[in-house]
């Protein structure tokens, strides 16, 4: 059996109470629990909160619910309010600026163009979480089923953890993001040297499979592609053949 030595936080402890641990993490954290009368209480006390969740909601939970409050449509919807704004808000500008009409239609176009967007949102957090030291994700890397689980259900899309060992990568963990008035998932990962990629994650509907992208931010490169169900940005601090080779690696395991 291995035991995992790693820190015991709240979330591992929620997730102990939800049964959504593995069995050697669950017997590292009721040995835990054994030395701790206090935490112990807490525990009881959230599975008594559960219970009494579960005898007044239980019969909501088991509801199908309609397929307009499913988390792809709410983003569709959002996605298209929001363009239709941007379309209405371009409009104006280029009637009243007649002599920049070609750099705003410039503009206009760049901002449209949604490989443009998403690497942009994967960019940026990768700059913000990447460099965390305390909470660089919300569920790490030894709660994977469970962190596998709960994306797939917000992004309303089965998604796979890209398994990246064999590229010298371990899995931090990863974390729920909005993105463009929808939901998106980033995974982090980190190598022996202590750097770290993100892989960045939203939903598409009915996308067309593109080729990978290649960007560059500053000190940041990145690798994107969209496939039927998703399009993805692998984002890092790596020579660009390295970073090449590991977006391949996640591709395949993603297609």
């Amino acid at each position: 059996m291995t035991v995992d030595n790693s820190p015991i936080t709240e979330s591992d402890l929620h997730a102990y109470v939800d049964d959504a641990l593995t069995p050697d993490r669950r017997a590292e954290i009721e040995r835990h629990l054994a030395a701790d009368p206090l935490l112990t209480d807490d525990v009881a006390h959230w599975r008594k909160q559960n219970e009494t969740l579960r005898a007044l909601y239980d019969h909501v939970a088991r509801e199908v619910p309609p397929a307009r409050l499913s988390a792809y449509r709410i983003a569709q919807r959002l996605k298209a309010q929001a363009a239709g704004r941007w379309r209405m808000a371009a409009a104006a500008m280029l009637v009243a600026c007649g002599g920049l009409a070609g750099w705003i239609a410039r503009d206009v176009s760049m901002a449209a163009r949604p490989g443009q967007s998403l690497v942009s949102e994967a960019f940026a957090a990768h700059s913000l979480y990447a460099r965390e030291v305390l909470h660089p994700v919300e569920v790490g890397g030894d709660q994977q089923a469970h962190l596998a689980a709960w994306l797939s259900k917000r992004l309303d899309r089965p998604l796979t953890i890209p398994d990246l060992r064999s590229a010298g990568l371990t899995l931090v963990g990863g974390r729920l993001l909005p993105a463009n008035g929808g939901p998106a998932a980033q995974f982090m990962y980190q190598d022996d040297g202590g750097r770290r990629i993100t892989l960045f994650i939203v939903p598409t509907r009915n996308g067309k499979e593109t080729s990978m992208r290649y960007a560059t931010a500053e000190n940041l490169e990145s690798f994107s592609w969209t496939d039927e169900t998703v399009s993805c940005a692998l984002v890092g601090d790596l020579p660009r053949d390295r970073l090449q080779d590991i977006a391949m690696r996640a591709y395949k395991q993603l297609s």
